[in-house]
């Protein structure tokens, strides 16, 4: 068992600013409150953050790009991660110094946002900067109109790859439910950012991956059934035109906050929305005898290539994160249709499961063999020469996936209605407080990474939860795969 000091009092400074913990002088491996003050005071810009710090140069910080001491970043582990491992932290505690920083973190967010209602990855502070970005925030003080703003082509541009509008969404609407409404700025600002997505979606159901408009609806003359292609080329097409993606997990974290501001503000028009992207999912399924996902479909939903890494083919980690996206619409909805649609790509991904007990992340149309690159990005069945930059194969999570699936098929739960932060075992406690350097900070391998800060403070407020005997929800679970950039 943890000593008390360094687990239920583990979450920073009491009221009075004393240290828990602190016996005969040692130093205070319960300190995370200093940890925690050291990232706020030192780490973040007007509120936001990036990916990782120098922790010998603090001014050395870069989140997918380097970023300077005017900039922060929202793709997680950025800006919107951290408030949500803050707001974890408050719901702990109670401590006013959690709420405090989760607000000071959302007011970056609503500094950032696009007049189109979303977020880019890059957040800019400085002064003269920003005026080449249509945020929400600056129109009507001086600056040109979006329409007139040269430049900078991405000026207006909502951006949801890779969680980056989602979870800045999912944090203020979480925060906003914890406010009741209160801060009248921050519920506007996630009223707006909703509407902005929701008149993004696709006629079929799917989302453009970034826009700064309203998408027509004689846009899309979408397929209403996936299906092969007659042929497709083994060297890289680009894709041109419109086309739909399943990639990074875009329709699934689109999905799910929806779902959550349907839960949170009881709006009839989130739930459609959400239920429309499932309807996609169902008719994105490739046929038998591979009835999994693709990456990026053509409007007669036929896989194509993505980026040069990135083949028409069914792909093991987007089918993964299209099943969880069926099951948490089956535990909103109720409705079978989900669950039954997840039943054929489930027992596809067991069988296309690889000697060694993982994944290959893409499986060649038809055939169903694995399809690897190699150095020159030449499509190869031999996973020996694979690029480094791209999981090529893996887990993904896939066991647990599938597991979940299970326990929803044989009734036992309704998947993804249990949104319970995991709470950490004692061992795991010691082992996250006695990593803490002599300053209070996390360092691995000379940086400090936002992602194992996020981690480590959700697991030590799920560990205070727990032992006042309460289930602390899983404001992370939105980011976790994301946490390890």
């Amino acid at each position: 068992m943890p000593d008390p000091a360094r687990s239920g009092r583990a979450l920073g400074p009491d009221a009075d600013g004393d240290r828990p913990g602190r016996r005969s002088g040692a130093r205070d491996r319960s300190g995370h409150g200093q940890g925690r003050n050291l990232f706020q005071e030192q780490l973040s810009v007007e509120g936001s953050y990036v990916w990782r710090y120098d922790a010998s140069d603090l001014s050395q910080r870069r989140g997918e790009a380097v970023t300077t001491l005017g900039q922060g970043w929202t793709e997680p582990p950025g800006t919107p991660a951290v408030g949500l491992a803050y707001l974890a932290a408050f719901k702990a505690t109670g401590r006013p110094l959690f709420m405090d920083m989760a607000k000071a973190t959302a007011r970056a967010l609503l500094r950032t946002q696009l007049e189109s209602g979303g977020w880019q990855a890059l957040l800019e502070f400085d002064p003269v900067a920003r005026a080449a970005w249509c945020y929400r925030a600056d129109a009507g003080t001086g600056r040109p109109d979006c329409e007139a703003i040269e430049g900078n082509k991405l000026r207006n541009v909502t951006n949801i790859d890779d969680n980056i509008s989602q979870a800045s969404l999912t944090f203020l609407i979480r925060l906003d439910s914890e406010l009741r409404g209160e801060w009248g700025d921050l519920r506007k600002a996630a009223m707006f950012g909703l509407e902005g997505l929701l008149e993004m979606q696709y006629p079929n159901g799917s989302w453009p991956v970034r826009s700064d408009f309203k998408i027509p609806d004689a846009l899309t003359n979408s397929a209403w059934r996936a299906r092969y292609p007659a042929e497709w080329s083994r060297t890289y097409v680009e894709p041109a035109g419109e086309f739909y993606i399943t990639n990074d997990h875009v329709v699934r974290d689109t999905i799910r906050m929806f779902l959550l501001a349907a839960d949170t503000y009881r709006e009839p028009a989130y739930l459609a929305t959400a239920r429309r992207a499932g309807d996609f999912l169902l008719a994105a399924r490739l046929p038998e005898s591979q009835p999994g996902w693709a990456q990026t479909y053509n409007p007669d939903l036929e896989p194509i290539w993505g980026r040069k890494f990135e083949p028409p083919a069914i792909a093991a980690y987007e089918t993964a994160s299209s099943i969880e996206a069926l099951l948490e619409l089956y535990a909103a909805t109720g409705e079978r249709r989900y669950l039954e649609g997840i039943d054929p790509p489930a027992r596809w991904l067991e069988q296309s499961r690889l000697p060694e007990g993982d994944w290959a992340r893409f499986y060649e149309l038809e055939t169903n063999r694995p399809l690897y690159f190699d150095a020159d990005y030449q499509i190869t069945h031999d996973g020996g020469e694979a690029p480094d930059h791209y999981s090529f194969r893996g887990s993904f999570g896939i066991p647990s996936v599938l597991e979940r699936y299970r326990q929803a098929a044989d009734g036992e739960v309704l998947a993804g209605q249990a949104d319970v932060s995991p709470v950490p075992s004692d061992a795991d406690v010691e082992a996250i407080t006695g990593a803490l350097d002599d300053q209070g900070r996390w360092v691995e391998d000379g940086l400090i990474h936002s992602g194992s800060f996020v981690r480590n403070l959700a697991a030590l407020a799920s560990f205070a939860a727990a032992e006042k005997g309460v289930s602390l929800p899983d404001y992370i679970r939105p980011v976790r795969h994301k946490l390890d950039f």
